[in-house]
């Protein structure tokens, strides 16, 4: 979708706009939003610089990185960029080293970093249930938070239809 104000480069941000109890959507390319944004907050110039680090961070998955301050692991002087492209860890002490990246990565791909672990093949029917019931539901979540609702209402569908057969 075309920037609303110079209708020549890709809008990157979104946003609803309500005046007057009319509803207006707004598309705007990095340039115009800054523009924008700048001007609309001419009167507040003493927090400007506080904004523009929290929404770089935000947008760069971390309050304090800056493209020319990027985070190196010191074993094997891996960057968090290198493994956002990648995907590939130099080293076991990455994970140290890119912990609170890894954790606000994570949020913005609303995945839990938490792990469970294997159910036993000789485990109790009521424990696997739950842990079907416990991964729909995060379906659930990340299919509304997508706004893939037809998905959600599967899923949803799929959670009763457990729970109805077992009486949960």
């Amino acid at each position: 979708m075309l920037c609303d104000i110079c209708n020549e480069r890709e809008s990157v941000i979104s946003y609803t706009k309500i005046n007057e109890n009319k509803v207006e959507e707004v598309h705007l390319c990095e340039i115009c939003a800054e523009k924008k944004f700048k001007m609309d907050f001419a009167t507040y110039q003493d927090i400007m610089p506080k904004i523009e680090d929290v929404l770089r961070g935000i947008l760069k998955l971390g309050p304090y990185y800056h493209e020319d301050e990027d985070i190196v692991c010191e074993y094997c002087n891996r960057t968090f960029t290198e493994f956002k492209n990648t995907g590939i860890l130099g080293c076991p002490h990455c994970y140290k080293t890119f912990e609170y990246e890894f954790d606000k990565y994570l949020r913005a791909l609303n995945l839990k970093d938490g792990y469970k672990g294997k159910i036993p093949k000789n485990a109790d029917e009521y424990l696997v249930l739950n842990r079907k019931i416990s991964e729909l539901k995060s379906k659930l979540d990340i299919a509304v938070s997508m706004e893939e609702y037809e998905k959600a209402a599967q899923f949803r569908d799929k959670i009763n239809e457990l729970k109805e057969e077992k009486n949960v």
